[in-house]
């Protein structure tokens, strides 16, 4: 786990964890300020611990998570839905959250759940206190 926030360019869809970013480093354009924080805690699971969950917020990629990694990304307040894949597991349960001044905070848990002939991810809304603490 790190205390790093990742961002993604606007322009050229970069997308990296930084300690703190004004501009993204490939093309130099200024990232959109943010009100707003999420944080995502992908649950420990004995599948697929080698593939990363793919992370979607409203369709656009944001990256990957690994087991048991957790990832912060400054978002301007909005409602946005989260989508994750892991490997050929498409299907999952979204969870949309909305960022706003009376909430600038939100934050994710997702984790597989077995089925008989495929998996699903399950991505909830939790409190923050059901979050792991970010060393």
């Amino acid at each position: 786990m790190s205390k790093l926030l990742r961002y993604k360019c606007k322009t050229c869809n970069k997308v990296e964890e930084y300690d703190s970013a004004d501009f993204c480093p490939k093309c130099g354009n200024k990232f959109v300020n943010s009100e707003g924080m999420v944080q995502i805690y992908r649950m420990g699971s004995p599948l697929g611990v080698a593939v990363g969950y793919g992370i979607y917020i409203n369709g656009e990629p944001y990256g990957h998570l690994g087991n048991t990694e957790t990832t912060r990304i400054p978002l301007a307040y909005g409602t946005y839905n989260f989508h994750f894949t892991c490997g050929m597991t498409r299907k999952c349960k979204d969870v949309s959250i909305t960022l706003s001044p009376e909430k600038p905070k939100a934050y994710i848990k997702a984790r597989i759940k077995m089925g008989f002939w495929t998996n699903t991810i399950i991505a909830e809304e939790v409190s923050e206190s059901d979050m792991p603490p970010i060393k």
